[in-house]
């Protein structure tokens, strides 16, 4: 039928339109629901990501820290067993154990494996097939592990199910509930300050990790020991449907502890199954200067309030001649250490020697002229009047009463102690009282023991002096060996009309001392010529200071003649 009129060609196209719009709308819902699907598809797979594992693809391994064991492995649902026939029947059967716990074989029929042992399925396919057919040969291999869900409860961090094989640990399966509660992944464990306590991290028990089984069975796993000490003995293998539950542990009891010559000192979960090697073990054995002949064990008496000491052959232990000992909660062991032992000490030689660096010293045996002689002695352009040497000073020996005084505002000192500190201000912390010149002028009366951490300056010589303050030319001067210090002012160009002649002085360069001058003071490379400048008077200043002792005075005299009326 043709359309001649504009009403049908007005309806024609209201229907193409309509279809249109009705493709259009198909189009968007079919891309909301395939972005949909994609969204879903991300969001639950973001809870298995954060858990800290992967599913597993097909055809992909299952990485194994030791073979499986037939006799302690048991068959459940999703394992794969493989099985080779020969003789006079060639075959190979790669066959999966059925939700209900069944090998379905083909020409055999179902096999019952469900909670055996493997070593126990093996014969039994063993007995089935030799039942069925003559003269073969049978060997049946586990070749895939099955995946089941295991539980994680108590103190770890996300407490939930959670997807593990045969060979999955516990210590596996709790960091994949995101480790045990209340612990800083980011603290490193490792560094600690000197001489400090170290007690257990977290408020999660790492030692009383309660493992039920679906059968009714109960193992208390021990993820510490396998931490420490890499023992495995403890951290178990898991099953299908174990109940793994994380207790609290007590915070400051229950514990033990070991100190002295050990790597890793410090307390330590209880466990009542070990023993002093087990507990040496945690803290990551002996330390090389450990004494190993004896120990001493502190153990609280039946009040659970003093304690007894005991000292224990700790080298017989070791060495197997002796039972190992049973430890009890709060039990504490000290080891101790050898003194000095493979004590390093050596001191630096810097500047004007033949061969600077450092050098090995014995203790309280080494003196300052054998280091020397062992650098090869001084080089022409040393100077030995400008040589220090300087000694490490520790907390123990600094001036406590100087320390206090750089605390309070010099306003606040007496005057006695105002002196105190411009001397010890004066003072250069840590060098050594010693005359180079004089002790290497055979004057070994001078000679000076060595310690550890002794630096040794030999400076080259610096052939100036200097003169510093009113002159015409102050700065650097050449040395002279028979010159004075006003020699050293006249190159400098004489005083400046600022100058106060009367307050010159000498600073010397080696110790910082000021001497005042004088024509029969020995001037010294690197000393400093000090002119300072005239202070000026204030005479208004000194007129009222005059007027005002005046008028006191007379006020005095007032006072006396009227007494004495």
């Amino acid at each position: 039928m043709s359309c001649k009129n504009y009403s049908c060609k007005k309806n024609v196209f209201s229907l193409f339109n309509t279809h249109i719009l009705y493709g259009i709308l198909i189009v968007i819902l079919s891309l909301a629901l395939v972005d949909l699907s994609f969204s879903q598809e991300e969001i639950l797979l973001k809870p298995q990501e954060a858990l800290g594992y992967t599913e597993l693809k097909a055809g992909e391994t299952i990485a194994l820290d030791t073979p499986i064991d037939p006799k302690t492995y048991r068959i459940g649902p999703g394992d794969e067993m493989t099985i080779f026939i020969w003789g006079n029947l060639q075959a190979q059967y790669d066959l999966k154990v059925t939700p209900e716990g069944k090998l379905l074989f083909p020409n055999i029929g179902p096999i019952d494996v469900s909670g055996l042992y493997l070593d126990e399925v093996k014969s039994r396919i063993k007995k089935m097939v030799l039942k069925r057919y003559k003269n073969i040969h049978v060997t049946s291999d586990l070749t895939g592990l099955r995946k089941f869900r295991v539980y994680v409860t108590g103190a770890v961090n996300c407490p939930g199910v959670y997807e593990a094989n045969g060979s999955t640990r516990v210590s596996e399966v709790i960091l994949k509930a995101g480790g045990f509660a209340n612990e800083d992944k980011e603290l490193n464990r490792w560094q600690r300050p000197k001489k400090k306590v170290e007690f257990p991290p977290g408020i999660a028990s790492h030692r009383r990790i309660i493992v039920s089984h679906i059968d009714g069975g109960i193992d208390t796993a021990d993820v510490l020991i396998f931490e420490q000490a890499g023992d495995l003995r403890y951290n178990y293998k898991l099953t299908d449907g174990d109940r793994i539950f994380v207790p609290l542990r007590e915070e400051d009891v229950n514990l033990y502890g070991i100190f002295g010559g050990v790597r890793n000192p410090g307390y330590f979960e209880y466990s009542p199954r070990d023993s002093l090697k087990d507990l040496i073990g945690l803290a990551h054995g002996l330390s090389i200067d450990a004494e190993t002949a004896k120990a001493e064990l502190v153990r609280f008496n039946e009040d659970d309030r003093t304690t007894s000491k005991t000292v224990i052959a700790l080298g017989d232990i070791l060495t197997g001649k002796s039972p190992d000992i049973h430890l009890l909660p709060d039990d504490r062991i000290y080891i101790r250490t050898v003194k000095y032992y493979h004590e390093k000490q050596q001191v630096l030689i810097i500047g004007e020697v033949m061969f600077p660096g450092f050098y090995a010293i014995e203790h309280d045996s080494t003196y300052l002229t054998e280091i020397i002689e062992k650098a090869g002695g001084f080089t022409k352009l040393s100077s030995l009047t400008e040589a220090v040497m300087t000694r490490y000073i520790s907390n123990d020996t600094k001036d406590r009463e100087f320390e206090r005084l750089k605390q309070i505002p010099v306003a606040d000192m007496s005057d006695l102690e105002y002196e105190y500190f411009k001397i010890k201000s004066r003072e250069d912390p840590g060098r050594v009282s010693v005359d180079f010149k004089d002790l290497f002028s055979n004057n070994k009366e001078g000679d000076i023991i060595l310690r550890d951490g002794d630096i040794i300056y030999i400076p080259r010589r610096s052939e100036v002096v200097v003169v510093s303050g009113e002159v015409a030319n102050p700065g650097m001067l050449s040395y002279h060996p028979q010159y004075n210090y006003l020699d050293y002012i006249k190159l400098a160009g004489g005083y400046s009309f600022r100058a106060d002649k009367r307050k010159a002085r000498i600073i010397k360069g080696v110790t910082g001392e000021w001497k005042k001058t004088n024509r029969k003071t020995k001037i010294d490379p690197g000393d400093v010529i000090l002119v300072p400048e005239k202070q000026k008077i204030k005479y208004w200043t000194v007129i009222k200071d005059v007027v005002s002792f005046l008028g006191s005075t007379a006020t005095v005299y007032l006072v006396i003649r009227e007494a004495t009326k």
